[in-house]
This record gives structure tokens, C-alpha cells and sequence, in this order.
């Protein structure tokens, strides 16, 4: 590894030296959803990686409004988008959080001129990013990954902050035994978002591709009542028709009814069903790949291609 990375403790303060490989030098901040809510936190990662010998670009409007939660429009989010994916500075780019709004960037993007100009440029992020992540496979410009936010890098521990290091890298994680749910194996494509979105995206001109893909979901906040209204929807659009498995990391929102709600949507699909993958609003939050691969064998064993 080039240089330290550590979560740090309560008393000491994270170290993110080594979270990007070396050809990345300068990381380029956006903000296509929400603006950030809690500034100190997003000034402590930026003085992070700036210590860890990162250049950081932050776009314009990204960080406006931001102690008040004002969201710019989203012609500025845009913006900002093709400034930062034609900078010819800018090695990759980070979004600073996700929460709601992105789905408005995605019809202001010139996707071909972004798919011409830069075909490769990564974007990291999670949450709201599903909707730019799906504009982005839809479209065929840059290369997602799913992974935490600016905001989301405080949090996160030790074993995410190496799946980050290892994926950005393009590295190979580790194996992970997951919880069968439906038993099968499957191999495929990453195809990775929150719940609701990849909902709302299904039914817009960026509409997924889900055939022969293993599908990551997650989903915050929404209670047990509002997951199975999306996920109904989600059923009647034949979203999981061809998929090769479903693999559920956290539905935090739901609480107590957290286990039992995994299982019955587990039996509402005909393909593998696992659990367990530390994809969630939470510490445990581990990088993916929307252009890896993934074979889980009959015992839930996931291994990354």
C-alpha cells in the first residue's frame, strides 16, 4: 500500500494517505444531488486528502448554500458536472453526497459530448448518485462506482476504506460469504443503486439494463411500508426479469422489521437471493464496481472477477 490509511479512533483523527493510487492527483468535487450538511465534516475529508498529497477541485456551485441547505438549480449542477468531467486536471471525481435531485442533472447532461470528449472518466458516489450512475451505464459515458460520498469518507471503517483504496485502484477485493436467501449461484455484471432510485430511473429513458446482471441494492430511511411500495413497483415493471441474483446489503430504515422484510422480498423473485454485503448508509460501506464482475457459488460465497 502507498501510505497509511486508517479510520482513526474517537481521539485520533482518520488518515486517508494511500486511498487513491498514485496516477490520481488532482479529485475534482460535485455536488449533482443535495448539498452537504454538515461543512465541517466535508472540510475535514477535503484538509484529509489535501494532507494525503491530493489536489481537490471543488466545481463552483457544489458547496453553495450548503450550512443552510439551499440546492442550487440544477442547470449549476449540471454545470458542474461537464466542468469537472472536462478538466483535463481532473483524474476522477467525487461527489460530495447524495440525497435528492440528481435525476434533474441527468436530462441537462450532454451525455455525447462527455461520452466523446472523456469516454473513461470515473465518478464516485451512492444514494441520489444511482440516478447519475444509471444516466451514465445508460449512456455509456465515464465509469461508475458506488462507493461513499465526501461526506460519507468520515464514517466509513477500516475494511471500507480498503475496498475503496483496492477498487479505485482496480484491484480485486476479497472473497465474502454472504447469507443465502435463495439457493442458486450466479455470475454476472455489477449492476449496483438504492432501492428507490433504480425504482424511479426504471421508469425514465435511462431505464437499466438488468438482464445477466447481479443486482446490489440498498435503501435508508423508507419504513417497511414505503420499501414494499417500491419494491411493488419495481415487480410490476419486471425490473428483476433476466437478472442472474439480487443481493440485499442494508434496509436501514426499517428497524426491527429489518431481517424479516429482506426475506419476504427475497420470496417475491425467481433468481439467487443473498444478504449480508456491507453496501449501506452506515460505517460498513464497501466500493462496487459498475464494470467488474461478480460469481457467488452455491454456499453464498462471493468472489469479485
Amino acid at each position: 500500500m502507498n501510505g497509511k490509511l486508517s479510520a482513526g479512533t474517537d481521539t485520533e483523527p482518520k488518515c486517508l494517505d494511500g486511498l487513491f493510487p498514485p496516477e490520481v492527483k488532482t479529485v475534482a468535487l460535485i455536488a449533482p444531488s443535495s448539498q452537504g450538511d454538515a461543512p465541517e465534516k466535508i472540510d475535514q475529508v477535503i484538509a484529509l486528502l489535501e494532507a494525503a498529497g491530493i489536489k481537490i477541485k471543488i466545481m463552483p456551485h457544489a458547496r453553495i448554500g450548503e450550512a443552510g441547505g439551499v440546492c442550487p438549480p440544477a442547470e449549476q449542477r449540471a454545470a458542474d458536472l461537464k466542468q469537472a468531467w472536462l478538466d483535463p486536471e481532473a483524474d476522477l471525481i467525487l461527489c460530495i453526497r447524495g440525497g435528492w435531485g440528481g435525476i434533474e442533472v441527468t436530462e441537462l447532461v450532454n451525455w455525447a459530448e462527455l461520452r466523446e470528449k472523456r469516454p473513461d472518466m470515473r465518478l464516485i458516489g451512492f444514494s441520489d448518485i444511482t440516478t447519475i450512475h444509471m444516466a451514465m451505464l445508460h449512456e455509456k459515458a465515464g465509469h461508475p462506482l458506488c462507493g461513499p460520498s465526501v461526506r460519507g469518507l468520515i464514517n466509513c471503517d477500516q475494511a471500507s476504506l480498503e475496498a475503496f483504496r483496492t477498487v479505485v485502484s482496480g484491484g480485486t477485493p476479497e472473497p465474502m460469504q454472504l447469507t443465502v436467501l435463495r439457493p442458486g449461484t450466479a455470475a454476472g455484471r455489477i449492476l449496483a443503486g438504492h432501492l428507490q432510485r433504480l425504482s424511479i430511473m426504471n421508469r425514465t429513458r435511462f431505464k437499466p439494463d438488468t438482464r445477466g446482471k447481479v443486482i446490489f441494492t440498498e435503501c435508508p430511511r423508507l419504513n417497511p411500508a414505503e420499501v414494499a411500495e417500491v419494491w411493488n413497483n419495481l415487480l410490476a415493471d419486471r425490473f428483476f426479469e433476466g437478472c442472474a441474483g439480487v443481493v440485499f446489503g442494508r434496509l436501514n430504515g426499517c428497524g426491527d422489521e429489518e431481517d424479516t422484510m429482506i426475506r419476504e422480498l427475497a420470496d417475491d423473485l425467481n433468481c439467487p437471493v443473498w444478504c449480508g454485503f456491507p453496501y449501506s448508509h452506515t460505517p460498513r460501506n464497501h466500493m462496487l464496481d459498475l464494470f467488474r464482475s461478480v460469481r457467488i457459488d452455491e454456499s453464498g460465497l462471493l468472489r469479485f472477477l
